[in-house]
């Protein structure tokens, strides 16, 4: 009768773990509203471009349908902010069960390359725009970045040179700071302006090259001293401030490509993956760090809906469906625009 019982005991708990949201149902999802989010971007958008063109401004904006159309434009772009935060989980989620981490780098390079073309033609009309990037491009780099994490935790966690790297992680700590800090004046600017109608003074607003490097000097100085008071009773400070280096070096490579997100792209990426043992404090503390980068982001959070769900299946086998389906539905996109010569 015990064995009877164990096994009993057994099934009911995998029924129980297998409630919820599998992986694929949180794929799908995601694609659903990045082809939302993608039409307004590209179609809605030429199609207020154009009529603004031929109203000449100031006439456009009092028109009914361009009114109608700026609605739908803001409604979509709203409902698309949540993709990105559920291709970084899935993101995550893919790198700590795949069995092969080199051919995931391999097929997520070779989406990049794949997907550019059909991206640069969508957004910019153009065969080649460097002006900005794919978000596969910010996906491979903040893969990358977790797999830095884990060398770090894994191979490099007795190695004598680790200190090393560890200092050079509290200068790449300082840019995480002001790069944070500069993005979070800008969010506090737009909060006092919508509720006052009045900005910040220009100093604290306004982007420079002086204040930023000020900005990450003072964060250097701060993580230093915590480094090395931390250092002399817990070894693991070595490791997680050379885990700030790769943080830092991802959130640069993104900015000098111009990828989609940019740093804030691999920081939230590097978000999810800290707390990744915890699917609704990992998506919470990656919207964070979105509406810090920008408040236009604040729909992310009902990504906490499906993701709080997720039942830690992966479900119908769609390795390549979000592959397959991001270039053609935006080379799709653009032809469709073509076709009704809005671009």
């Amino acid at each position: 009768m015990e064995n009877v019982t164990g096994d009993l005991s057994e099934t009911i708990v995998t029924k129980e773990k297998r409630r919820g949201i599998p992986g694929s149902t949180l794929k799908l999802i995601a694609i659903f509203v990045m082809l939302i989010d993608h039409i307004a971007a590209t179609v809605i958008s030429n199609i207020l471009v154009s009529v603004n063109f031929f109203m000449m401004g100031s006439a456009a904006s009092q028109d009914t349908y361009y009114q109608t159309m700026s609605a739908v434009y803001f409604i979509m772009r709203m409902i698309g902010r949540l993709g990105f935060p559920l291709f970084c989980f899935l993101l995550v989620e893919g790198f700590i069960h795949t069995r092969n981490k080199l051919k995931y780098v391999i097929r997520l390079a070779l989406f990049c390359l794949i997907s550019e073309i059909p991206f640069d033609l969508a957004f910019s009309g153009q065969v080649f725009y460097t002006g900005y990037q794919n978000v596969f491009f910010t996906l491979l780099i903040g893969f990358v970045v977790m797999y830095g994490f884990q060398g770090i935790s894994e191979k490099l966690n007795d190695k004598k040179w680790l200190p090393v790297i560890s200092v050079i992680g509290v200068a790449g700590g300082g840019y995480i700071v002001a790069t944070v800090v500069n993005s979070g004046l800008y969010m506090v600017n737009g909060i006092v302006f919508a509720a006052t109608g009045k900005s910040l003074p220009d100093f604290w607003i306004y982007y420079n090259d002086t204040r930023f490097i000020v900005m990450a000097l003072i964060g250097a100085i701060l993580l230093l001293i915590i480094y090395l008071a931390g250092r002399k009773s817990h070894k693991s400070f070595d490791a997680l401030f050379a885990d700030l280096a790769v943080l830092a070096l991802g959130m640069q490579v993104a900015n000098l490509l111009r990828t989609d997100y940019s740093a804030f792209g691999i920081l939230t990426i590097a978000v999810f993956y800290v707390y990744r043992r915890n699917p609704f404090r990992s998506a919470l503390a990656g919207c964070i760090v979105l509406n810090i980068m920008t408040l236009d982001e604040i729909t992310a959070f009902f990504t906490l809906i499906p993701i709080a769900k997720y039942n830690g299946e992966r479900g119908l086998r769609l390795k390549y469906v979000f592959y397959a389906f991001y270039p053609v539905h935006l080379f799709i996109l653009y032809i469709i625009c073509r076709i009704m010569k809005i671009i």
